[in-house]
């Protein structure tokens, strides 16, 4: 059972986390943004980039619910250790998928 609340512990950071980048807000979060100098941040458009990767971000936060909800039902019978890795594998391209979206659109200079 410790598992469940693990990952919908995880799930709630990324959530909270996801709704702070889509309010526009945020950017300092961001690896690489925070870091860059004033001049190399002049030249992005910050709330565009916090919004675009609170999606990708929210997009993980759903997976590890999701991910939460099929450990919870391999703890009740009702998945087998097989289905459950298969299937939170093969969802495990999703949210990564969105972080390099994100990040390409980023660095293609889409938000200048």
């Amino acid at each position: 059972m410790e598992y469940v609340w693990m990952w919908g512990v995880i799930a709630g950071v990324l959530a909270v986390i996801s709704a702070v980048l889509l309010s526009g807000r945020g950017a300092g979060l961001l690896a690489g943004y925070s870091t860059a100098s004033l001049a190399e941040r002049a030249h992005v458009n910050a709330p565009k980039l916090a919004r675009i990767m609170g999606g990708a971000v929210l997009a993980c936060a759903i997976y590890a619910a999701a991910v939460a909800l099929l450990v919870y039902a391999h703890i009740q019978g009702a998945v087998d250790r097989t289905t459950l890795f298969l299937v939170a594998g093969i969802g495990a391209i999703a949210p990564v998928a969105a972080l390099c979206v994100a990040g390409y659109r980023a660095n293609m200079g889409t938000y200048s």
